[in-house]
């Protein structure tokens, strides 16, 4: 969006002229704001030199514009109902999928929803050409992709790889020191320990959204995942149970694995609950706010198990409440 503002647009113009559309948005996150004014002239730019409004490049009927719309910030606006509901002007929050947007999407027409990346790719397949694209990459993800990469590495930055990338690669080139713990695809995504450094990111292997978060092993992975935990409380719309409890639970549990005073009972109440939320949450964020957590605990066993051993404050003491108050009503009922 930065350097290469004119790729996302040609591909919008290439994505209108196939499927015939008139209206197109650009939806920018309050956060991004600053990239109005480009965003603004780049497509000032593009109406003067023909390529958006009316009979673009002199083919008749062929009319495009693109308007951009600010969003109030809310990260849930990232799923495609959410989104459609927040260009309408109504509050940004997911709803229940009864159509997909290509049959029933912005003020009920047919609607096209993509990230900028898909775009510009759209535009580099074009100049290139699908020969050249599909001959790189896996027999299943095609291309390149598009890689944030941070954290604990000496050069940090966006990268582009060939699909079918190994993790040992990556992090050689972006030169990790020590890494442990590698976060894939954000906080919602899948992280991996150092056993897994041979995989490869494609669909095959390791499926990868575009954000690798490099930990080293003088981490504190419980400190990582409650700020994973924290955002997915903050950002949940609220609207469904299962994300507006779920991630308020999770928060709790790990804030009792970080006060030392967990038990084995809270890890398998984890899991249950990061069930639960995939299956039962409205949308992505509350399907997938739990994965990392309960991933950690699988692929971080003996960090996690080492953690609940040493738990020995009084408070930690492991019981079952049902039966801590199986006989109440009989007491009761005899001093009555």
């Amino acid at each position: 969006m930065i350097t290469d503002i004119q790729l996302i647009i040609e591909g919008m113009i290439i994505a209108a002229f196939i499927t015939g559309a008139k209206k197109g948005f650009i939806y920018l996150r309050a956060e991004y704001k600053y990239l109005l004014n480009k965003l603004e002239n780049t497509l000032q730019e593009f109406s003067d030199k023909g390529f958006l409004g009316n009979d673009i490049c002199g083919i008749k009927d062929f009319n495009f514009k693109i308007k951009i719309e600010l969003g109030a910030g809310a990260y849930v606006c990232g799923a495609e109902t959410a989104l459609i509901e927040s260009l309408e002007g109504k509050r940004g929050e997911p709803g229940i999928r009864k159509y997909f947007p290509t049959e029933n999407g912005y003020l009920g027409f047919s609607t096209l929803v993509n990230n900028v990346e898909t775009f510009a790719m759209a535009s580099r397949i074009i100049e290139l050409g699908s020969n050249f694209i599909t001959k790189i990459g896996t027999k299943q993800s095609k291309g390149t992709k598009i890689l944030s990469i941070s954290g604990d590495v000496a050069k940090p930055g966006i990268y582009e790889i060939e699909w079918g990338t190994s993790i040992k690669e990556i992090l050689y080139l972006s030169q990790a020191t020590a890494p442990y713990y590698i976060q894939i695809s954000g906080p919602s995504g899948e992280c991996i320990n150092n056993s897994e450094f041979h995989r490869k990111l494609c669909e095959e292997d390791l499926a990868c959204v575009g954000s690798i978060m490099v930990f080293n092993k003088f981490r504190n992975i419980i400190q990582i995942l409650e700020n994973f935990i924290t955002f997915f409380k903050i950002e949940s719309c609220g609207a469904c149970t299962p994300c507006r409890a779920g991630n308020q639970i999770l928060h709790e549990k790990i804030l009792k694995i970080k006060r030392g005073i967990c038990t084995t009972q809270d890890l398998k109440e984890i899991k249950e609950w990061v069930t639960i939320m995939k299956y039962s949450s409205r949308c992505g964020l509350g399907q997938f706010s739990g994965n990392t957590l309960q991933m950690a605990i699988d692929k971080f066993e003996d960090y996690f198990n080492l953690i609940v051993t040493n738990c020995t404050d009084n408070c930690n003491v492991e019981f079952d409440m049902q039966n801590a108050v199986y006989n109440y009503d009989s007491l009761i009922k005899d001093t009555q």
